[in-house]
């Protein structure tokens, strides 16, 4: 439930605590044909059962309670509302640095590869065999094999 519903319950049920009419009122019990029975303020469509509700106002000592009641509900509920802003933002934070990891590692992983097809490619500019060419593709081979540990078998 969202801080606005929470809000306007509170007030509601505060308002409505508060205000009740002083008046007797008609309600009709009708009963479906389940046997299941509803409440309401307007006749029932198959003769249903009439009764008449006195309404009582609630003594002062009754409304400070409501009220005191009120109140603390609706620190309870402010208590709620930051605990879950503080764990959104916790949450937030923790996304945001799993994302700049993968980042991370997915940069690396690029460059393990690059790195790895520059070696290679060094490595064809020596034509015979020295100590140069044999350097470059053991640099090669070394990237190549970084990048299959760390990245493949990360996935």
């Amino acid at each position: 439930m969202n801080r606005g519903k929470l809000h306007s319950l509170a007030v509601v049920a505060t308002v409505s605590t508060f205000f009740a009419p002083a008046c007797p009122a008609q309600v009709f019990k009708c009963v479906s044909g389940n046997g299941h029975a509803s409440y309401q303020a307007l006749p029932c469509e198959h003769d249903g059962a009439h009764m008449d509700l006195s309404v009582r106002v609630p003594e002062p000592a009754e409304q400070a309670a409501a009220r005191t009641r009120a109140r603390k509900e609706q620190r309870f509920v402010t208590e709620i509302e930051s605990a879950r802003e503080v764990a959104q933002r916790s949450a937030r934070a923790e996304h945001k640095q799993r994302d700049a990891e993968r980042q991370a590692h997915a940069a690396r992983c690029a460059s393990y590869q690059e790195r790895a097809e520059r070696a290679e490619a060094d490595a064809r500019q020596h034509l015979r065999r020295n100590r140069y060419k044999r350097d470059h593709e053991l640099r090669a081979r070394t990237l190549r094999d970084r990048y299959f540990s760390e990245c493949l078998a990360a996935d």
